[in-house]
C-alpha cells in the first residue's frame, strides 16, 4: 500500500474511532485536526466529511483489519498510540471507548503483522510491547 493510502486509512480509522460515542468533543476535533495538519491532509473533502458526519462502527473496523493486514507492527503501535491519544484528549473516556481500545488491541494481536524488511533478528519482541502498550493505555483509562 502507498504511504499516503496508509496515511487515509489510518486517518479515516482515527476518525471513525472518535465516533465510536456518537459525538465528537471540541478536544477532540483539535486533536484530529492537528494530525491532519501534521500530513498534509488538512484541505482534504473526503476526511474533512468524516468530521462532520458519524461514521458506522462497523465501517471503523472493516478499516482497521484492512490496515493492520498491511501494517507491520511500528505502524501497527503508532496507530494504537494516536488512538490512545484521540481518546484521553478530553480527559474523560467513555465505557464505550474503553471498550473500543480493548477491541482493536484484541484485533491487533489476533491479525499477523507482515514482516518489517528491516526486522531480521528472529526475535519475537513486537507481540510484547504489543501487550505492554495495551497495558498502560488500560492504565491511563483507569486513571481518568
Amino acid at each position: 500500500m502507498e504511504i499516503a493510502q496508509h496515511q487515509r486509512l489510518m486517518l479515516n480509522i482515527l476518525i471513525g474511532s472518535a465516533w465510536i460515542d456518537q459525538h465528537l468533543v471540541p478536544e477532540e476535533v483539535t486533536y484530529l485536526r492537528k494530525v491532519l495538519s501534521r500530513l498534509h491532509l488538512e484541505h482534504d473533502a473526503q476526511l474533512e466529511a468524516l468530521l462532520t458526519t458519524p461514521v458506522d462502527p462497523q465501517q471503523t473496523e472493516r478499516w482497521l483489519i484492512a490496515y493492520l493486514e498491511d501494517s507491520p507492527d511500528s505502524e501497527r503501535l503508532k496507530l494504537l498510540a494516536a488512538i490512545g491519544n484521540l481518546l484521553i484528549s478530553d480527559n474523560e473516556v467513555s465505557n464505550i471507548e474503553h471498550d473500543l481500545l480493548d477491541e482493536f488491541h484484541d484485533l491487533m494481536a489476533r491479525i499477523p503483522a507482515p514482516v518489517e524488511p528491516s526486522s531480521s533478528s528472529g526475535e519475537d519482541w513486537a507481540p510484547k510491547i504489543l501487550q505492554q502498550v495495551g497495558q498502560f493505555f488500560r492504565r491511563i483509562i483507569a486513571a481518568v
